[in-house]
């Protein structure tokens, strides 16, 4: 039996106490996902980790682990995989790639007069006097920094589980999707990847490529098909 591990939803990341900067994953495929796993006799734990506001499976077997930002994820992750054993992670979640470092005005970079931006941002970052930004502030300049990458940490995680990673591009070519979809897998390690476009999502006939090292591809059309396709897959471990 195996236990397994599903990221689902789109990470926010806080800018103040009350606003925050996020995306528009659902996790609906990952919520199907997790629910076609459950029902499964080869599945023992399902640990769906997600936003807050993410679907949720309808399955009583799976655990939910909400979490917010990609810190809270990170730590979700490491806590996970110290105390249980994960046979198979399919990563999901639309993780941020930058997260806030800073808040000032416009009119304190002008008045600093200094050269290093990054100094002035450190120094004034305005998230230490307010729990909640002022709306008098006419021009508020966020200062963004890259989130830790957690796919390539899941291979060094777990050496032996099966990974899927997910990869979403926007109004490409199909061979430049799998293209990309293959150095995705390649980079991190990844057994499997689920290579989509944006524009089938948008249209609601979302398009899924699951796709392994030697580029094998096996296409499905809408989420409960992605779903099965996937769930099968990893529990089969066969050839795509």
């Amino acid at each position: 039996m195996k236990n397994i591990l599903i990221t689902a939803g789109g990470t926010s990341e806080p800018i103040d106490g009350i606003r925050s900067i996020t995306n528009t994953g659902t996790g609906k495929l990952g919520s199907l996902i997790a629910d076609c796993l459950a029902k499964s006799e080869q599945t023992g734990k399902v640990f769906y980790i997600h936003a807050v506001n993410a679907v949720l499976p309808q399955s009583e077997k799976v655990k939910l682990i909400p979490v917010q930002s990609t810190d809270d994820l990170e730590k979700a992750v490491r806590k996970l995989c110290s105390e249980e054993k994960i046979d198979v992670v399919i990563h999901s979640m639309a993780v941020s790639d930058y997260t806030v470092r800073a808040v000032v005005d416009a009119e304190t970079l002008e008045r600093s007069g200094k050269s290093n931006v990054l100094e002035v941002f450190d120094n004034e970052d305005f998230r230490r006097r307010y729990h909640k930004l002022p709306s008098s502030m006419k021009n508020p300049v966020i200062l963004l920094k890259q989130t830790p990458k957690i796919l390539p940490m899941l291979r060094e995680l777990l050496p032996d589980a099966i990974i899927v990673g997910f990869k979403l591009l926007d109004n490409v070519s199909h061979e430049e999707l799998i293209e990309t979809a293959h150095r995705l897998l390649v980079n991190n390690k990844c057994d499997y990847v689920l290579a989509n476009d944006y524009q089938t999502v948008k249209a609601g006939n979302h398009e899924g490529f699951l796709i392994d090292a030697e580029k094998n591809e096996r296409r499905s059309i809408g989420k409960q098909a992605i779903a099965e396709c996937i769930s099968e897959t990893v529990l089969s471990e066969g050839k795509i």
